[in-house]
Parts: structure tokens; sequence; C-alpha cells
């Protein structure tokens, strides 16, 4: 029987979930609100997508958790949620870095070229970003740098904010509108497309750790939250604020 995965995507605003069977997705449920709504939406969703299916969560080979960076309240629910899981069946957990799930929403529904640059972008209030750039080798991305908490500055050069961005790079993530609007006037020419990272654009990830047994420590693995916890909710989400008329 083929592996049985079930994939777990919290780092953002939306929730999601996916099961997937061998190289297939065969369940994807998301949740899209304007506040995190994780703790009371996870578990019923988990429910939903193996009912569904007609799995027992005995079924489960691996369950796939996105790693950071993020929301630290979606990371922790998410995290948990999966350790829980893993501890009661004795089966593995697979991490994958949030910007990279982000990154494959550019294959998900569609082709992409090999060699294409994609710019994984994810809000982190005022205006900064996680990021991360990838590039596509046809059957998987290849990072070519950190993940980083970026600060943009169009006065700081885009060469120097992405330096391994190409001419007609893919700017991917739900905080691509704020970049674009904070690089207005630079002249690029990039494609920005504004979406959240979902469950089941884990699935080339988690199943390339599920051949080569990359596996995390369920007792002491932690997401990487990057920033420091902010209490409160962020009055811009999604970065869309203006500025103040002078």
């Amino acid at each position: 029987m083929s592996e049985r995965i079930l994939a777990l995507e919290t780092s953002t605003l939306s929730c999601s979930v996916a099961l997937f069977e061998g190289d297939v997705c065969v369940y994807a449920k998301q949740c899209c609100e304007e506040h995190h709504v994780h703790a009371s939406s996870l578990l019923p969703m988990i429910d939903a997508a193996m009912t569904t299916e007609g799995w027992q969560t005995t079924d489960l080979t691996a369950v796939a958790v996105c790693a950071g960076p993020g929301s630290y309240t979606g990371l922790r629910i998410g995290t948990s949620t999966a350790k829980g899981i893993c501890h009661a069946q004795g089966i593995p957990l697979i991490a994958i870095n949030s910007l990279e799930i982000q990154a494959y929403h550019a294959v998900a529904n569609g082709s992409l070229e090999a060699g294409a640059t994609v710019i994984a972008v994810m809000d982190a209030r005022r205006d900064e970003v996680y990021t991360q750039t990838f590039r596509w080798s046809g059957e998987r991305f290849d990072a070519l740098d950190e993940t980083r908490a970026l600060v943009i500055e169009s006065q700081t050069g885009v060469d120097v904010l992405f330096p391994h961005a190409t001419d007609d790079a893919i700017v991917l993530g739900d905080a691509a509108d704020k970049t674009e609007r904070l690089l207005s006037g630079t002249g690029i020419k990039w494609q920005f497309t504004s979406a959240h990272p979902m469950a089941e654009c884990a699935r080339i990830p988690a199943r390339n750790a599920w051949a080569k047994q990359r596996f995390e420590d369920v007792a002491y693995f932690t997401p990487a939250y990057l920033k420091d916890f902010q209490a409160g909710t962020p009055k811009d989400p999604l970065g869309l604020r203006t500025s103040a008329p002078s």
C-alpha cells in the first residue's frame, strides 16, 4: 500500500488540510478567515477529511506540517496537532518550510518552465515580509537563499533586496500585493500573484521527505517563528494600508 500522509498548513490566516496517497492528493480543503480560527477549525477539518476518504488515523503513515515562518499562533496549533497525532500513532513527523509550500502554489494549477524563479513572500506586518527565493528544476524547487524577515525599502535597490531574482520572476504569497506596492516605481516587470499557502501544495516536498526518510523528532521539534511573538490582532494583515497624506 502507498504511503498515506496528512498535511496541515496553518502558517497564515488561512488554515488547510490535505491527504496524500502515494503521489496523489486525494483530498484538500482550505478555510480562509479574517481572524485566526485554527484552534476551533483544524480538528473538525481533519475529521472531515478522514471521514470523506474513509480513512482512520491508524491508516496514516506520516503527518506533514508547515515548519514556519508564519503566525506564532497558527504554527503552534498546527505543530501541536501534528505532534499529537504522530505520538499517538507512532508515525513520523515531516516538517516543510512554509515558504516552500507557498512556492509550490506556482505549479499546483499548471505548468512552470524549468529554470523559473519564484519569490515566496509572506506577510510579517508593517513593511516586512518573510521571503525566500526558489528555482524550479522541472521536478522540485531548489532554494537559492535562506528564509529571511525582510524590510522592503525600494531605495535599497531590488538587486540588494532580492539578489537571486530574474527579470521574469514570479512573486507569490499573501504579501504579493504589499511587495508590489512597496516596490512601485522601481521598474521591475515581475508577476505578482496573491495567494495563501495551501496544504495540498505540500505534496511534492512531503513525498520527497518520505522517500529520503527525512523526519523530525516528534518530542523536540519546534517551528521557525523567525520573529518574536507580538500580542494582539494585526491592523493590516494583508499590507494594504496607504500612506497618510502629507
